[in-house]
């Protein structure tokens, strides 16, 4: 009868470790989804960067999701947003991260890597990855490229730059910035006009502003808008 009761006792026992694991909480399978302009060809989280990063006694890369795009729409995106939810051992949120593509033609493809902000990559046991915008160049004729602002000698601010007509045709465009204080009030908003634009070309521009007296410039937001006339 001892024998019998210890027999039932382990079946217990064995039974009730298999209904825990069963209740363990777990990460979702790692997913990234595309749309109907992009296709996601392949995706994983890379660490052999981070690896070699420790080898070599570097500060680690954070942990990232290497995935391989392709654009399978008959027009240019001109911008694609990505969101990636990286997730635990257990299936709680790490971290959430945004990245932007620009400029993916029709029929190409491209790797691209979304960073978090998570150094220990161990911790990162899977991923969901979603396409949150995706804007063409039908739509997005020109895009903001490059900016640079900076102060001249007799108190100017400069403002330097470049954007690229990601159209077919030959377009226009204004460029409008807002310069603000150190309290971050609108102290004048400029536009420049930028005409004939050719198509897929990049076009410099710069222009400069003087505040008037008691104002000092402390930042500079700058859009591109489009030319209604």
């Amino acid at each position: 009868m001892l024998e019998q009761g210890n027999t039932k006792e382990a079946a217990l026992s064995k039974q009730q470790a298999v209904e825990e694991a069963k209740e363990l909480p777990k990460p979702p399978a790692p997913t990234a989804t595309g749309n109907e302009r992009i296709a996601i060809l392949k995706h994983d989280i890379s660490v052999e960067q981070v690896e070699r990063d420790l080898e070599y006694g570097r500060y680690p890369t954070p942990a990232f999701v290497e995935l391989a795009i392709r654009n399978v729409s008959d027009s240019t995106i001109a911008t694609a947003v990505f969101e990636a939810v990286f997730y635990d051992q257990e299936g709680n949120i790490l971290d959430t991260a945004k990245h932007k593509e620009v400029d993916l033609k029709p029929d190409t493809s491209r790797a691209i890597h979304i960073t978090s902000s998570i150094s220990e990559y161990e911790k990162v046991r899977s991923y969901d990855v979603r396409i949150i915008r995706t804007t063409t160049a039908d739509v997005e004729k020109v895009q903001l490229r490059r900016t640079e602002l900076r102060t001249t000698e007799t108190g100017e601010e400069e403002i330097v730059g470049t954007v690229k007509n990601m159209s077919k045709v030959k377009t226009d465009a204004a460029v409008v910035a807002t310069f603000y204080d150190f309290s971050q009030e609108d102290i004048s908003t400029k536009v420049l006009i930028l005409r004939d634009i050719e198509p897929d070309t990049v076009r410099k521009f710069e222009f400069k502003f003087k505040p008037q007296e008691g104002d000092v410039v402390r930042s500079c937001t700058i859009n591109i808008g489009e030319v209604v006339e």
